[in-house]
């Protein structure tokens, strides 16, 4: 299954509260955690904050109904701007790099991942390319007339309710896991109502989540990769929603 190429629009006030491009990969056995933390020295003119990310492990027993938790474990860093608007995440098996809003265009968010990239990959070394990815978590303020919103108006993955139900929404979460070819990889769409932005909008999530997984290959390859799941994230962006919805980005 192909997702159908749509052109491209710019909008001048693009909803984007956050964009990531992610690369996972496999190092050598002899790399471990305290090995990324080398990565610091190189980005800190840049990223001068720095911090560790910690993961929980939990243990349920459903027989005595008790559980326990070990200590959180450092499984990575993550290293920000000052500003903190640009985010590295590094462990041992993936990079990420985040722009916050504003965001400004793609050439700007890739030359700088990719940049950052380089400095990763020149500490670590990777020996393969695993996983691709390419996120954008966007947020759409929709004014609210005293009758409602009918989100039909504004995105075609708006979730139903049966008819002989009140049509009233408190909160809802969509998401979609949809297959696709060329390149083969899968696109996760989720669309979510969060607190709104003032008293009088609705506010959506809608996040676009385009991957490649199960990967050989080297990062020149996977940079080809990222920007042809640009390109199926832009398409899946003008697929979700509506004219109605495109005018609330001018």
């Amino acid at each position: 299954m192909q997702i159908k190429p749509i052109p491209r629009r710019h909008y001048e006030h693009a909803p984007i509260t956050e964009a990531i491009i992610a690369l996972g990969f496999d190092l050598d056995d002899g790399i471990g955690i305290p090995d990324l933390q080398n990565i610091q020295p190189e980005l800190k003119p840049e990223y001068p904050r720095s911090g560790e990310q910690l993961a929980v492990h939990f243990e349920l027993n459903a027989q005595e109904r008790f559980g326990k938790s070990d200590r959180p474990q450092t499984v990575g860093y993550q290293f920000l701007s000052e500003d903190q608007k640009r985010i590295v995440r590094v462990s041992r098996t993936e990079f990420a790099f985040s722009q916050l809003a504003p965001y400004d265009r793609w050439e700007t968010l890739r030359a700088e991942a990719k940049r950052v990239w380089a400095i990763v990959q020149k500490v670590l070394r990777p020996r393969r390319i695993t996983r691709v990815g390419v996120r954008f978590i966007n947020r759409i303020d929709i004014p609210c007339p005293p009758s409602g919103v009918e989100l039909d108006n504004y995105f075609h993955a708006a979730p139903k309710i049966p008819p002989e139900l009140p049509q009233g929404l408190s909160t809802y979460f969509v998401r979609l896991e949809i297959p696709f070819d060329q390149p083969a990889g899968v696109l996760i769409l989720a669309l979510a109502a969060v607190p709104p932005a003032a008293v009088d909008v609705v506010s959506t999530l809608l996040d676009l989540d385009a991957v490649r997984q199960n990967l050989d290959t080297d990062p020149e390859a996977a940079w080809s990769t990222i920007e042809e799941l640009r390109d199926v994230k832009n398409a899946a962006f003008e697929a979700s929603i509506t004219d109605a919805a495109r005018d609330l980005f001018k």
